[in-house]
């Protein structure tokens, strides 16, 4: 009867609002799973310009009698917090593989944690800024 009325009035029967509910969580999971592919690809890309700034720390070291050696030390300092991101990215997924066999106490702990992750891999991306800066600043300004 409610399928009745909610068909004469222009509604949407209980069937047509369960499929959409389905559809928006279906689109949830995706939006989720997309998200951590985008932070997968900058992580890679951030890794390998990194690689790059070394190389060209290097160099600038090598060329440069004013420059230390020791300025290699900006980029591979930013490649520690690089890694520190991979293994905590890591760590989530192993505590995920596993979540029903989880506490809630360590599910909202690892809430928190997903959070302090999230900072750091915006720490990467400002320390990744700061790193190409200086070697600009080191190359323009010999």
């Amino acid at each position: 009867m409610d399928d009745d009325f909610a068909k004469e009035h222009g509604l949407m029967t209980q069937k047509e609002l369960d499929e959409m509910d389905q559809r928006w969580r279906k689109t949830e999971e995706e939006g989720l799973k997309n998200l951590l592919k985008h932070y997968d690809r900058i992580h890679d890309k951030l890794f390998a310009f990194n690689n790059i700034l070394i190389a060209g720390y290097f160099a600038l070291a090598k060329l440069e009698n004013k420059i230390s050696v020791f300025t290699v030390l900006i980029p591979i300092g930013n490649l520690i917090i690089l890694m520190l991101v991979e293994y905590k990215m890591m760590q989530k997924s192993r505590f995920e593989s596993e979540i029903t066999k989880r506490s809630p106490d360590e599910i909202a702990r690892w809430g928190r944690s997903i959070e302090k992750t999230n900072l750091i891999s915006l720490l990467a991306i400002v320390s990744t800024s700061i790193v190409t800066i200086l070697f600009l600043r080191y190359l323009l300004f010999k």
